[in-house]
């Protein structure tokens, strides 16, 4: 595209609206996670949210379809670079993505130092040599050198935007993991640590915190969502060694309005389905469907019952005992 310029050397070259095209933006998963651009996933520690993105990363290494999709498209399949120094490769993070089902060959783990201040361009060029599609920074704090400033803005921000730069000369999607702050003030999109700059660079903003204290389920929010419309919340539960169970809003709403009548049809459902041995996790969700019974209503319906979830080589199934 030529640059209209000037005889004045003062005056800054600039090229017409009209010289540019338009795109529309990718996802890996719509609308939580986009392609060229950076998201956070917040959460407060011990929560599982390094699980959580686990769980879609081995989602997108066997080209499977995202919780919540409508299956009307062909799922995205690609490589994944998993940045983490808090847990053990052999003893806790391969197990979880076997038990997850993930395509091991599809992750790839940094073997050498690397931190952010210095390797945004080491990253890039690796990300290109492997055809990396998600990178995850599990937590941020762990992949900066022991000096770096979390609160001052103008570091934070040059970091961030050297982040976004190697998401946009890519097409991956970064995904950056950072703790929360213990106080519970203010907004929970401010309650990360560090700088506002981290948000700020953002395009996603998913927030990870339970019902309450006593609870194993887990809600995540879609805090910020600068290419499309905010997601509605929804739940996960970890029902074994990393894998989760993913739950829409939707049901909790339905659940709470139902009348006793159809919270019992979903036990009855289950107690029929069940009586004649396990059955796989898949096809109890797949014929609740076709009954109309929200997945939080089985959920719960399960829990009442006393089924359980037991995990057979690369599969689930629930058992009524």
């Amino acid at each position: 595209m030529p640059k209209v310029k000037t005889a004045d050397s003062d005056v800054i070259a600039t090229k017409r609206a009209s010289l540019y095209g338009t795109s529309e933006p990718r996802f890996l998963w719509f609308p939580f996670i986009p392609y060229k651009k950076l998201t956070v996933l917040q959460g407060e520690s011990g929560i599982g949210k390094s699980s959580f993105i686990l769980n879609i990363a081995a989602l997108l290494s066997c080209g499977k379809h995202m919780p919540f999709d409508t299956g009307d498209h062909m799922p995205d399949c690609g490589d994944i670079l998993y940045f983490n120094r808090e847990d053990d490769i052999e003893e806790t993070i391969n197990p979880r993505l076997i038990a997850m089902g993930a395509n091991l060959e599809r992750f790839h783990y940094a073997d050498e130092p690397f931190y952010l201040e210095h390797d945004c361009r080491r990253l890039e060029a690796t990300i290109n040599d492997f055809n990396i599609r998600l990178v995850i920074i599990d937590p941020l704090t762990s992949f900066l050198e022991r000096d770096h400033n979390m609160n001052t803005a103008q570091s934070v921000g040059n970091l961030m935007r050297g982040l976004s730069r190697v998401a946009f000369a890519t097409g991956s999607a970064i995904v950056v993991v950072c703790h929360l702050t213990k106080t519970a003030y203010g907004k929970e999109i401010d309650r990360h640590l560090g700088s506002s700059d981290i948000m700020n660079a953002a395009r996603s903003v998913l927030s990870v915190t339970r019902e309450n204290e006593d609870s194993d389920v887990v809600i995540v929010k879609h805090l910020k969502s600068t290419l499309a419309r905010r997601a509605k919340p929804f739940y996960y539960e970890i029902v074994g060694n990393g894998v989760m169970e993913f739950s829409d809003i939707s049901d909790t709403f339905e659940e709470d309005a139902l009348p006793t009548s159809k919270r019992e049809r979903a036990k009855e459902f289950l107690m029929t389905l069940l009586e004649g041995g396990e059955v796989d996790s898949t096809d109890v969700y797949a014929l609740a469907d076709e009954q109309g019974i929200p997945r939080r209503t089985l959920e719960r319906a399960k829990s009442e019952l006393g089924a359980r979830s037991v995990q057979h080589a690369d599969r689930w199934v629930w058992v009524l005992d």
